[in-house]
């Protein structure tokens, strides 16, 4: 449900959370009179069920100035000022503008945003609700702050090959009210599926970093975190809990334990804490709603045909343990999954297969570990584009680190060589 908390560990969705400020400052200005206070009101509660503070402020900044840092396999990429600052936020956003950015995933200058910024939920959300966002940020102080420019390594960095991501993936359009559903369903599905997007975090993706429709709410990894299945799945789901259990924990983020134990014990089971992103998706977001809200999001979610998580994940190589694959796991998404892909499929001809790959096959783990250590080829010349080539991860991560990770790739995807230690990484640096 956070814009912030989208998949890194896939792909290109991923390589981009720019979100609504353009590189360079549009130039249609936009004049803001004095507008009722009720709908400024109406306007920050809309931008609190889009949860756009929590993206959209960096530590010990000030809010809605941007400069949020966010890790990918990519390259860091920072939050974008959205304040009414016309030389360095969204001053001179016309309202065409903003809805364009919003709803079409366009900026004024012309070029696709990048799709983590949740157009492809907000473009479900009605013109007059983001208009009134828009007139509740052009109603804040003015910021000139300019947040580091985003660096993504080529070719994640051109944004004209998102027009062809748009093409097959942004299915536009306003959400239309089922005439057969009640009006909290269908105030729920709205803010679900639109200004909440919970999907985007709920959803497994596929390859190319879009949502899987035929999956959608089945779950997915967030940074780590597991956002779990949210239809009604008695196993995996919400099939245990009521609309009440469900809105009080959207409310304050707790829930009896029991309620997803196979014996259910109220009065003995403790509560659970929201962890991770989603403490902070209620803390700074569903927290402050109407109540009615919550309820409504409860009876749309409690409503999802149920849907067994898929699993997608191969059993872990005899060599590792259980500890050692979920660490490698995470420092290969991290580091190592934009390139090589997530099966170790590589993206020829820019990055090799580490799957079956002789070398990673090696007895002995020699060349793997310099190659992770000094990054290759280490004249960019040799390489195949130069500007495509491998960091150097010697500064990065630690000598337990690069084994752990160099002990992952070796034991997966068919691969079968015997595990590193971190004194052979030591003994090469």
């Amino acid at each position: 449900m956070h814009v912030r908390s989208l998949s890194l560990t896939a792909s290109l969705l991923c390589a981009a959370t720019l979100a609504l400020a353009d590189d360079e400052p549009a130039t249609t200005a936009v004049a803001v009179g004095d507008l009722p206070e009720g709908r400024l009101v109406y306007g920050k509660y809309m931008a609190t069920a889009g949860d756009c503070l929590a993206c959209h402020t960096r530590p010990d900044g000030k809010p809605f100035e941007g400069g949020l840092p966010i890790d990918t396999p990519f390259g860091t990429i920072y939050t974008p000022n959205i304040t009414p600052s016309k030389g360095y936020g969204i001053g001179s956003f016309s309202d065409e503008d903003f809805l364009h950015a919003l709803q079409d995933g366009i900026a004024p200058s012309g070029l696709p945003y990048y799709p983590a910024l949740p157009y492809p939920s907000y473009t479900k959300v009605k013109d007059d609700d983001l208009l009134a966002i828009k007139d509740y940020l052009m109603s804040l102080e003015p910021s000139s702050y300019q947040p580091p420019k985003t660096d993504l390594r080529w070719p994640f960095s051109a944004r004209d090959l998102l027009f062809g991501w748009q093409e097959v993936y942004l299915d536009k359009g306003r959400f239309e009210p089922d005439p057969n559903r009640s009006d909290a369903w269908n105030r729920g599905a709205y803010l679900v599926e639109g200004l909440g997007h919970c999907g985007a975090c709920h959803t497994p993706r596929n390859l190319a970093g879009a949502t899987e429709p035929a999956e959608a709410m089945t779950g997915a990894i967030v940074d780590g975190w597991y956002a779990p299945n949210l239809t009604a799945d008695l196993g995996e789901g919400l099939g245990r809990w009521t609309v009440d259990e469900l809105a009080s924990f959207l409310q304050t983020g707790i829930a009896p334990a029991a309620l997803n134990a196979d014996e259910p014990d109220p009065g003995n089971a403790p509560a659970t804490e929201a962890l991770g992103p989603m403490a902070e998706v209620v803390h700074d977001s569903l927290s402050k709603l109407a109540l009615s809200d919550l309820r409504a999001m409860a009876v749309y979610l409690k409503d999802l045909p149920p849907k067994v998580e898929p699993t997608h994940r191969p059993r872990v190589p005899e060599a590792l343990t259980e500890e050692q694959y979920e660490q490698g796991r995470a420092i290969y998404v991290k580091n190592c999954s934009a390139c090589h892909q997530d099966h170790g499929q590589g993206l020829q001809p820019y990055f090799p297969a580490l799957r079956g790959n002789p070398v990673v096959n090696e007895a002995l783990p020699n060349d793997v570990l310099k190659t992770l250590l000094l990054g290759a080829p280490s004249d960019p010349s040799e390489a195949f584009s130069p500007h495509v080539v491998m960091p150097a991860f010697g500064s990065v991560l630690t000598d337990a680190q690069i084994a752990t990770v160099a002990s992952y790739i070796r034991a997966n995807w068919g691969n079968d060589a015997p595990p590193v230690t971190a004194k052979e990484v030591k003994a090469l640096r």
